[in-house]
C-alpha cells in the first residue's frame, strides 16, 4: 500500500472516530442522524450539476449503497441505545473487517500477502481486545446489544463491498462519492419524521443543528476518502486500516475524557501499530 493511501485511510479513521463520539453524546441520535445525511445531500447538489453523471453500470451499486448506508444508521443508532459506547463501537467495527476480506476474496477475487493477512489479524485482534477490556475481562453486552453490535458489522461489510464495486465502475470517483451522498439524504430524515413528531422534531434540531453540521462535515470528508480509496487499491486492506478508529476512539477518551490508561491498552496499541506497518509494507 503506498504512503498516500496509508495516510489518507489513517486520516479518514481518526475522523470517523471523532464524529462517532458527537453521535453518541449529542442527544436524539436519529435526529441527528437525519440533519446529517440531509445536510450532506443538500450541499452536494450544485456540485452535481458540474460533474459527469455515473456509467449507467454504477447505478445499481447506487441505490444499493443508498438503502445499506441508511439501515446502518439505524442499526447503529440502536446498538449506542442499547450498549456501552466503548464496547460497541470496537465490536461492529472489529467484526466488519474479516467478513470484508472473506467477500471480497469470493467476490472479487482479491488476494492477499500473508504480511497483509497477519496485519489485518492485528489490527482485528486489537480492535476485539477493546470490546474485551472490561474490569472482569469479559464482554458485558446484553443479547440484544450483542446482535445490534455485529449487525452493524454486517452493514459494514456490505456497504464497502458495494461502494468498492461501484465505484470501479462508475468512471469518475468523485461523480460516484457525490452521487452516494445525495441518495444518502433521503431514508433517514423520512424515518425521522415518521417517528417523531412534528414539535418536537423541529425543537431537536435546533438544538442538535450545530454537532449535526460537524458530523456531515466530518462523516463525508472521512467516507470520501475511502471510497477514492477504495478505487485505488483492493477493498480488504482499506477496509481494515479504516478500522483502526478504535485506536483514535481510545486515544480521544484517554487524552480528552481522562480514562484510564491501562496495561493492556498499551498491549492493544501495540497490535494494532504492528498492523499499520505491516499492511504499509
Amino acid at each position: 500500500m503506498s504512503p498516500l493511501i496509508l495516510g489518507a485511510v489513517l486520516l479518514a479513521a481518526a475522523l470517523h472516530a471523532v464524529w462517532n463520539a458527537l453521535i453518541k453524546v449529542s442527544g436524539d441520535r436519529l435526529v441527528i442522524m437525519a440533519v446529517t445525511t440531509a445536510t450532506t445531500s443538500v450541499l452536494v447538489i450544485p456540485i452535481l450539476f458540474y460533474l459527469p453523471s455515473p456509467a449507467p453500470a454504477s447505478w445499481p451499486y447506487l441505490i444499493s449503497s443508498a438503502c445499506v448506508h441508511s439501515f446502518y444508521m439505524l442499526v447503529l443508532i440502536k446498538a449506542y441505545g442499547l450498549g456501552d459506547f466503548a464496547q460497541v463501537y470496537p465490536l461492529s467495527r472489529g467484526s466488519a473487517p474479516l467478513l470484508t476480506a472473506m467477500l471480497g476474496f469470493l467476490l472479487l477475487n482479491e488476494s492477499m500477502e500473508p504480511s497483509e493477512m497477519l496485519g489485518m489479524l492485528l489490527i482485528v485482534a486489537g480492535i476485539f481486545g477493546l470490546a474485551l477490556e472490561t474490569s472482569a475481562g469479559v464482554l458485558q453486552l446484553s443479547r440484544p446489544a450483542l446482535f445490534y453490535s455485529l449487525l452493524t458489522g454486517l452493514c459494514i461489510t456490505a456497504y464497502s463491498l458495494v461502494d468498492g464495486m461501484g465505484v470501479r465502475l462508475s468512471g469518475n470517483s468523485l461523480s460516484f462519492i457525490l452521487w452516494m451522498f445525495f441518495l444518502d439524504g433521503f431514508l433517514v430524515p423520512l424515518v425521522a419524521l415518521a417517528r417523531r413528531p412534528r414539535k418536537l422534531l423541529i425543537d431537536t434540531i435546533k438544538i442538535v443543528w450545530k454537532p449535526g453540521l460537524m458530523v456531515s462535515l466530518l462523516s463525508t470528508i472521512g467516507y470520501a476518502i475511502i471510497v477514492w480509496a477504495f478505487s485505488q487499491e483492493r477493498i480488504a486492506p482499506i477496509a481494515v486500516l479504516r478500522e483502526t478508529s478504535v485506536l483514535f476512539a481510545m486515544l480521544i477518551s484517554v487524552l480528552f475524557i481522562k480514562e484510564a490508561f491501562s496495561a493492556l491498552r498499551v498491549l492493544i496499541i501495540g497490535l494494532i501499530l504492528g498492523g499499520i506497518i505491516l499492511l504499509g509494507l
